[in-house]
This record gives structure tokens, C-alpha cells and sequence, in this order.
């Protein structure tokens, strides 16, 4: 009863709303009833106040420093003694007064409660990966922990449209490479094919979850935290999702495609090889195959079934020149970044037993993409031309940045350790156009 009357009574005298005001803030910080607030500018219905309670003048004073302990001496000689400051302050914002580390307390024990929630709802692997990785802030989070701030509703419903994708990524069904497009797989979570779309908040943290878990599945492969068009492409890529499976091609020649429970090859790849033409097939059309194999192994059963990858599409062509009889080489090329559509040639080919030898340029991105196709095909491939040796006699004047040589702390695959060790102390590039000779004549001995 007597603190309702000192709390009606303080919040009807407008000369103490802004010391009050100031006592919580206090409180706050301190955590305790202790220290002084200043009030600059005094009105004068504050000035009167004070002096009133106080027992002091403060008619001509512009300011005042107010001790709370002070004040709280002073509230005792009120018909409001026994009542302590805090309970006063607690009445006059009308709850309880949270000290800032009460504060922090609070916030971070429904931060937890609403990670755990979302752990509780989806309980996939991939799911709880993430967000743990989330809830322990790491790499790549900063957004999200900053979008909980502003609005966690809105962050909830997006997490909870990345996390069911999560769980049923096309790339991860029943152990078997499958592959879907990137509006049918949105529309088949969320029912709006646009949910994902790469420019909108739910994609880009799509974008942060898949980098995650790429990155979670091998230590070599980097967080990139601004990732460009063909980097979001191939990371998608990586999962099943497809972006455009029209666009994404696979360059090569001397190939043979073979449907489904089909012992002769289709008639496209056929007439291709027949013609000795080099093919940009589209994923959609790799897809429709079930197997590969190099042609000229298939129709002279002696020769071991082996295919040969370059890198770059010039030297691709200039070795192409070598070759104008109607038997092509079995020979692909990937364009720098390898695209999915040449991912599931290479795919097909390995698990139908054939050897893939891979030549690409001594750089740290063609390090990074040879140590990749290493992890993914193990002893299907072998580096080619791909050596010391190799590296020293085409030596350019190339010389790489920092932020380049940087990028040879993700290279720890033992075939190029030696290689980068010589690339770190030379801080220079070599390139496939100057050993196009010793890679014409293995492709000849090969054909013999």
C-alpha cells in the first residue's frame, strides 16, 4: 500500500521523472543502488523538487550531480521511509529493474532456447551442424546473429525453409547422385519456386549453409564469404541443385554415351565420334545417359579405357589440331572452374572403369581444382604431366600475388605438396602452353 502511494506520488511530480529516469539507467550499468547521475539544465519544477526532498537549495542552480545513496537517505525522511530505492524504481517503471548483465543473461538464455528449438524441429544431420555452427558464431554468421536481432520471427521462418532444404538435398537421397533444378527444388520445400532465389535473404543464407557444410565435408575447401556467379553455381552443383542444366556443359570428344540396359551407344554421341567432333553437351543430355566410355576402347577392345582432362580450353583446341583423323582422342576439357555436367562424364566414366588423366595449369586454382578431382575420383585419376619437373621447365614470368599464394594453405593433398613448396618460394605461375608437345605425343602413343 505505502509503496503504490510513493510510486503514485513520484510519478505525478514531473520534477523527478528525469532523475528517475537517470537512477534506472544507473542501476542498469552498476548493477547495484551506488554512484551519482548529473542533470544538466535544470527546470524549474526540478529545481523545486530537489530542494523540496533534499533539503537543499538548488534555486539557482543550472545543474546538479545526485548521489542515489543520497537520495535514498532522503526518501526515508518521508512518509515514504522503508521503502528502499531500488523497490521505488522497480514501481516506477512498473516491472523489475534488470541489471545489463541480468540483461545479457536473459537474452542469451532465449538465444539458446531459440537455437534448440530449431534442433528440436529438425533433427538431420546437416540440420544440427549448422546450427551449432550458428549458435557457436561461427565463420560466416555474423548476418545471421545481427537478422536475430532485428527480427528473430522473420529469421525463424527463413531458417526453417534452409533447414528443411537442408535435410532433403536432391545431391544426398538414398547414398545416389540425383540432381534437381533450383526452382523445383524450391517449390518442392517451400511451395514458391522463387524461395531460394540467389538475391533474396533466404537464398544467401541457403548460400551460408551449403558453404558450411561444404567446408565441413573437406577442411581443404575455404570459406568465401563473397562468393561470385560461377562459385554460387558450382556450390549448388555440389549438393544436386541446378541452376541451369543448359548453360551447364561438358566439353569433349571421343566419347561414347550408353542409355539404360543399352549395349550399343546412343546415336548422337556415335555420330559425334563417327564425325571426329568436339561436343559442348549439356548436362541435360549427360543425364539421359546411364554409362561412358572412351570410343576408341569400345570399338578396339584391346586399348585400356582412358580419358585425358585439360584445363584450358586454347590448349584444348591447339591439341585438337594434332588429331584431324575421324578416331578422336578421348579428351575433355573443363574451362577453368569444373562445371557440373563435366562432373558427371567424369562421374560416369570413372565408376565404368576408366582411368582419367588430368594436366591443368601451376597455379593456386588449378592446384585447389586438381586436389579436388584427387579427392573425388582417389586412384580412378593421375596427375599428368603434373610434376616438378613439369613446373620448373614452364616457368613464366607470372609472378602471383599475396592473396593468390594465400590460397595454397587449402592445397595438403601429397601429389602437390612438393609442387606448391617450389611454387612459395618462386611466387610464379606455370602454364599448360608450354609443354603442349609432351602432351600431344602422350595422347599419340596412347592411339597407337
Amino acid at each position: 500500500m505505502l509503496l503504490r502511494q510513493a510510486v503514485e506520488y513520484f510519478r505525478q511530480e514531473k520534477g523527478f521523472h528525469r532523475l528517475l529516469n537517470r537512477f534506472i539507467k544507473k542501476y542498469q550499468s552498476l548493477g547495484r543502488i551506488g554512484g551519482r547521475v548529473k542533470l544538466e539544465a535544470l527546470t524549474e519544477v526540478e529545481r523545486e523538487a530537489l530542494s523540496s526532498l533534499l533539503r537543499r537549495d538548488y534555486s539557482k542552480q543550472k545543474s546538479a550531480a545526485i548521489a542515489l545513496e543520497d537520495f535514498e537517505k532522503a526518501l526515508q525522511r518521508t512518509r515514504f521511509s522503508g521503502i528502499g530505492l531500488k523497490e521505488l524504481l522497480d514501481g516506477y517503471q512498473g516491472k523489475d529493474i534488470l541489471t545489463r548483465a541480468d540483461m545479457e543473461n536473459r537474452y542469451q538464455s532465449q538465444k539458446e532456447l531459440y537455437w534448440q528449438s530449431l534442433e528440436d524441429r529438425h533433427s538431420h544431420e546437416n540440420c544440427r551442424l549448422w546450427l551449432r555452427h550458428i549458435g557457436k558464431k561461427g565463420r560466416g554468421t555474423r548476418g545471421i546473429h545481427r537478422a536475430y536481432d532485428q527480427n528473430s520471427l522473420l529469421l525463424k521462418s527463413q531458417l526453417e525453409a534452409v533447414l528443411s532444404a537442408l535435410a532433403q538435398l536432391p545431391g544426398e537421397s538414398e547414398g545416389i547422385r540425383q540432381y534437381e533444378r533450383l526452382p523445383f527444388f524450391a517449390g518442392r520445400i517451400t511451395s514458391d519456386p522463387h524461395s531460394f532465389d540467389l538475391d533474396t535473404e533466404q537464398g544467401r543464407l541457403l548460400l551460408s549453409a551449403l558453404q558450411f557444410l561444404r567446408q565441413h565435408q573437406d577442411n581443404g575447401h575455404g570459406f568465401n564469404p563473397a562468393l561470385n556467379a560461377e562459385e554460387k553455381t558450382e556450390l549448388l552443383e555440389h549438393f544436386g541443385i541446378v541452376r541451369d542444366d543448359l548453360l551447364n556443359f561438358a566439353t569433349c570428344c571421343g566419347i561414347l554415351g550408353f542409355r539404360k540396359n543399352e549395349a550399343e551407344p546412343a546415336s548422337f554421341w556415335r555420330s559425334a565420334w563417327e564425325e571426329g567432333a568436339v561436343l559442348n553437351s549439356p548436362l541435360r543430355e549427360i543425364l539421359k545417359m546411364e554409362r561412358f566410355i572412351p570410343a576408341i576402347s569400345f570399338y578396339h577392345r584391346n586399348k585400356e579405357k582412358v580419358v585425358f582432362i585439360l584445363e584450358n580450353s586454347g590448349v584444348y583446341s591447339e591439341i585438337m589440331d594434332h588429331f584431324q583423323t575421324k578416331e578422336v582422342p578421348p579428351v575433355i576439357c573443363t574451362h577453368g572452374q569444373i562445371k557440373l555436367a563435366c562432373l558427371i562424364l567424369l562421374d560416369k566414366l570413372a565408376q565404368n572403369g576408366t582411368t582419367l588423366y588430368y594436366s591443368g595449369d601451376f597455379d593456386p586454382e588449378g592446384f585447389l581444382m586438381a586436389q579436388r578431382l584427387l579427392h573425388r575420383y582417389g586412384s580412378s585419376i593421375k596427375l599428368w604431366h603434373y610434376d616438378l619437373d613439369d613446373y620448373r621447365g614452364a616457368l613464366s614470368e607470372v609472378e602471383l600475388e599475396d592473396a593468390r599464394i594465400k590460397k595454397l594453405q587449402g592445397v595438403s593433398t601429397p601429389e602437390l605438396v612438393r609442387v606448391m613448396d617450389e611454387m612459395k618460394k618462386y611466387k610464379k605461375a606455370a602454364y599448360q602452353e608450354q609443354f603442349v608437345e609432351r602432351l600431344v605425343a602422350d595422347i599419340e602413343t596412347y592411339l597407337r
